[in-house]
């Protein structure tokens, strides 16, 4: 069997310590910044994004706390008219506040400076998001990298179970298909199998007991490796997981629920990525995914998180429609099947 692969390498410096955060006026003056908007989301993200402000000082140009997750087009807006003075951004927070970030960005040319305070890796990757109506778009764009990383464990320690759980598991999704998409490197894959292996050692022990700092550590490694391995695309469980997001449905939550059925379907064509995971998680893949879900204060179930049946049909001819066939060919019976087992 020949082997071929392109590898382009992200820029992207990734600042890592206990106490990081108090860095991010440093951070930020490293970027040019002299006006930085903080995006958060409202509530436990607006406090964050309150400090971060207080941090900058000189360089804060204020506080817009009204990232919602899937950046409908009407956050995008206001996002965009917040941003209208601003020389840079620091997202703070999750994956909605960091998508926001990204689309505004993308379309001002501003640096994200990115402080994470989940697991799903988002900050890790050009790739943006943007609702409208029933419809989720996504895409790949430099402006959308945040520029520099800055990651606090210790921001992490007030993370309630079921986001590190669902958080988590979102990017154990991406290093779980980035063993079987078509664009993966050797590089790429060694890191989702390193990320998968930490996951599972101290996921359980972050649900268990959310004061672990050493395990918020190693699970906020693995969520940069993971967001890392996402570069090399995606394939039927991320375009699954957004066709879902445009109906509404939680984008983490979903990612969780879908892919133990995702992954008993692809892995039978995809021997290495099987062979890898049976080593990283200790057991058959799908099975030993299902039963950490299971052990997890989260919705179990598409039902859970509020699916219509109604929309089967839909879901399944907008997957068809995008030709996937890496590993293996999803159809649109494929899809309904899988819809079901997770329903």
């Amino acid at each position: 069997m020949s082997t071929s692969f392109i590898h382009e390498v992200q820029s992207q410096r990734v600042v890592f310590a206990p106490g990081a955060s108090v860095r991010v006026a440093d951070e930020a003056g490293r970027l040019g910044m002299k006006r930085a908007l903080v995006i958060a989301t409202p509530g436990s993200g607006a406090r964050l994004g309150a400090r971060l402000v207080e941090i900058l000082g000189a360089r804060s140009a204020g506080l817009h706390a009204r990232a919602v997750v899937h950046v409908p087009k009407a956050v995008a807006e206001a996002g965009l008219a917040a941003a209208a003075n601003a020389d840079g951004l620091v997202a703070a927070g999750g994956g909605a506040a960091i998508g926001l970030a990204k689309i505004i960005a993308r379309d001002r040319g501003l640096p994200i400076l990115a402080v994470p305070t989940t697991y799903s890796g988002s900050e890790a990757t050009a790739i943006w998001g943007m609702s409208e109506g029933e419809r989720k778009f996504t895409g790949k764009d430099a402006r959308a990298l945040p520029r520099t990383i800055v990651y606090d464990p210790d921001l992490t320690v007030g993370l309630p179970a079921a986001v590190s759980a669902a958080s988590a598991m979102n990017a154990i999704a991406h290093c779980v298909e980035g063993l079987w998409v078509s664009d993966r490197t050797p590089f790429l894959m060694a890191l989702a199998t390193d990320a998968t292996r930490r996951f599972a050692v101290h996921l359980p022990r972050v649900i268990a007991d959310g004061s672990d700092r050493d395990s918020r550590a190693e699970c906020l490694i693995a969520a940069w490796l993971a967001g890392v391995v996402l570069t090399a695309g995606t394939a039927l469980q991320h375009k699954l997981a957004h066709v879902l997001g445009g109906l509404g449905l939680p984008h983490a939550e979903t990612h969780a629920i879908i892919l133990p059925h995702v992954t008993r379907f692809n892995l039978a064509a995809a021997p290495e990525a099987q062979a890898r995971l049976v080593e990283a998680l200790g057991g058959d893949p799908a099975d030993r995914l299902a039963l950490m879900l299971r052990g997890f204060p989260i919705p179990q179930r598409l039902a859970e998180i509020g699916f219509d049946r109604a929309k089967v049909d839909f879901v399944a001819g907008e997957v068809a429609a995008m030709s996937i066939s890496a590993p293996r060919e999803a159809s649109a019976e494929d899809v309904r099947t899988l819809l079901a087992a997770a329903y």
